[in-house]
């Protein structure tokens, strides 16, 4: 049934993704990612994970997630579900579980984490609605309007 033969993997191999994200409305976002894993190797493969996420509330989040793995050696699917709680700006809560397709072997499992992100040269970035200005860009406008020469010429 199982062969004598040992499989050696190599110790350096190159992976390529891709990432995709998507806004559906303020609370809603979409993540694909495709991957070309274990490249030039006999264990290449190409897998992908979707995640969905929907916000809660301003601390809550809730996510439902698939990642498959298409290789010559293995190829399964994995269901996950999973909330994070964000305990501060930059402390993220989560926990998890998930299961697989396959029942070669069949796998369940949970898990819990907890994020932190190192936020000294971060700057949240603001996107306006369209058709609208942010006080800001009203100021710069009445300032520019202000400043406009009264005989017309510019």
């Amino acid at each position: 049934l199982f062969s004598n033969t040992t499989v050696v993997e190599p110790n350096f191999s190159p992976k390529v993704m891709a990432i995709a994200q998507n806004h559906f409305g303020n609370r809603t976002v979409l993540v694909t990612n495709l991957i070309y894993n274990k490249i030039g190797t006999e264990f290449a493969s190409i897998d992908y994970i979707l995640t969905l996420t929907r916000g809660i509330n301003q601390n809550w989040s809730a996510f439902i997630e698939n990642q498959g793995y298409n290789g010559k050696y293995y190829s399964d699917g994995i269901f996950r579900l999973g909330a994070a709680y964000l305990h501060k700006k930059n402390m993220q809560f989560d926990a998890s579980f998930g299961t697989n397709i396959k029942n070669t072997p069949s796998v369940f499992y949970g898990g819990i984490g907890f994020t932190w992100r190192f936020i000294k040269n971060y700057k949240e970035v603001k996107m306006a609605k369209p058709n609208t200005q942010s006080k800001m860009d009203k100021k710069m406008e009445k300032k520019a309007e202000k400043n406009k020469r009264k005989d017309g010429v510019e």
